[in-house]
């Protein structure tokens, strides 16, 4: 057990890592540090020889932390678990980035016949095959355990007895005196961070265009609700369906095409392509280009239209990407 008074070094060791509550307990006048030092020290041949116990401290709460001091509970070494634990669990932990504290006794005790399991009975499970035994729950409180898939039977039974005063059942160990301690995570993950809430900010300030899902079409391009629609459109009109995305793309990328579309005084109406009306009327007086025939030159007219209506949606996706 570390003895404040008796090591200097220690004394500003402490002075420099003030413990601190992270306030997110939900009755901090339950979860107050109860586990005493006559406790600790029959759990003490649990960890390596030279680990540094923080004396006991009745005002220290379980999501106490600090730069030198990581939170233990004490049901894993209650049950019979040793530190560093066992390759699976630490696996577990790794991979979530939960405290130790955050695991409920539950928890532990799914994992700590797993590892029974895989050094007795030779059974490969790993992190990927627990998850498909579980899911990853939690009751609000910011502290996690496992439960059973739907439909399927308990994989480890009798593991959801009632514990009391597990809350308080915890210790802190100086990170540096035990093997891969100033790794560990000391914030419990759902803890609320001034960077964490500023970035939440900034994420729902974004256009609800840009936070709107992309389809992908059978070509592989995405393209947004609206620009679905365009191609929708044109894909209504026969000769129009005869061209897939990939052709527009091409076409509206020239530089040549870019350069016509751009000294194009008007684009016609599609609707208009009919031979009745004013509009009929004032084609017959147009040109047509290049001694194409009328039709197939509104036609250009009309697919040119198109063009430019699906080079201005990407150019308009791309300028919200930058």
């Amino acid at each position: 057990m570390e003895k404040i008074t008796s090591d200097p070094h220690l004394r500003i060791l402490r002075r420099r890592a003030p413990m601190k509550s992270q306030g997110i307990t939900k009755n901090p006048s339950l979860e107050l540090y109860h586990f005493t030092d006559p406790e600790i020290d029959r759990i003490r041949h649990c960890f390596l020889a030279g680990t540094v116990f923080r004396s006991f401290d009745s005002s220290m709460k379980s999501d106490c932390v600090s730069d030198a001091w990581i939170t233990f509970p004490a049901t894993p070494f209650v049950i019979g678990f040793n530190y560093p634990f066992p390759a699976l669990t630490q696996a577990f932990f790794t991979l979530t980035g939960m405290c130790y504290i955050q695991a409920m006794p539950m928890m532990w005790r799914v994992l700590y016949t797993l590892e029974n399991n895989i050094e007795q009975e030779g059974v490969e499970i790993g992190v990927s095959e627990l998850s498909q035994l579980y899911n990853l729950v939690s009751h609000g409180s910011h502290r996690f355990l496992f439960k059973h898939k739907p439909g399927q039977a308990h994989p480890i039974l009798k593991t959801t007895k009632n514990d009391s005063n597990w809350r308080n059942q915890f210790f802190f160990v100086r990170s540096d005196s035990i093997p891969d301690g100033n790794d560990l995570p000391k914030k419990w993950i759902t803890q609320e961070t001034p960077t964490t809430k500023e970035r939440i900010v900034a994420f729902w300030k974004l256009d609800p265009a840009v936070r709107t899902f992309q389809a992908k079409t059978k070509d592989s391009q995405e393209i947004s609700s609206g620009s679905y629609t365009i191609l929708g459109a044109a894909k209504s009109s026969k000769s129009a369906s005869r061209f897939s995305v990939s052709n527009l793309n091409e076409f509206a990328s020239s530089r040549s095409v870019k350069k016509e579309l751009a000294a194009s005084p008007s684009i016609l109406n599609p609707k208009g392509m009919s031979t009745r009306g004013k509009r009929a009327k004032k084609r017959k007086n147009a040109e047509p280009t290049e001694g194409l025939p009328l039709i197939q030159h509104q036609f250009e007219e009309y697919v040119s239209k198109k063009f430019a209506e699906i080079q201005m949606l990407l150019d308009q996706h791309l300028a919200e990407d930058e």
